[in-house]
């Protein structure tokens, strides 16, 4: 079976708890878009963590991070196009798009 891809969808909400935590949303909600599992989710917001924190981007303090490489060297760039975005995105702005999201899939 090929492997589903995130949605852009998906992987700006996961940016999001990457960057501020889970206390607006988890990978529960985020679960329900694709149904896909929350492990999945959780990969994914650590991967994505990762990415942040190697390109020297502030992440929450609740999420860890995970590369999937040995220590010192760069990590998957996995929709790194998407998150690059949305790096600079102020918390409300980005939880905006998110709420927008999660609203238009309920």
């Amino acid at each position: 079976m090929a492997r589903k891809l995130y949605t852009k969808e998906e992987v700006i909400l996961c940016t999001y708890i990457a960057r501020f935590g889970r206390n607006q949303f988890d990978e529960s909600d985020i679960s329900k878009l694709e149904s896909r599992s929350i492990a999945s989710i959780k990969m994914k917001v650590m991967n994505i963590a990762a990415m942040l924190r190697e390109e020297g981007f502030a992440i929450s303090e609740d999420i860890s991070s995970l590369s999937g490489k040995p220590s010192g060297q760069k990590g998957r760039r996995t929709n790194w196009d998407i998150v690059c975005n949305l790096q600079n995105c102020k918390r409300l702005e980005l939880l905006e798009k998110c709420e927008k999201i999660l609203n238009s899939n309920s």
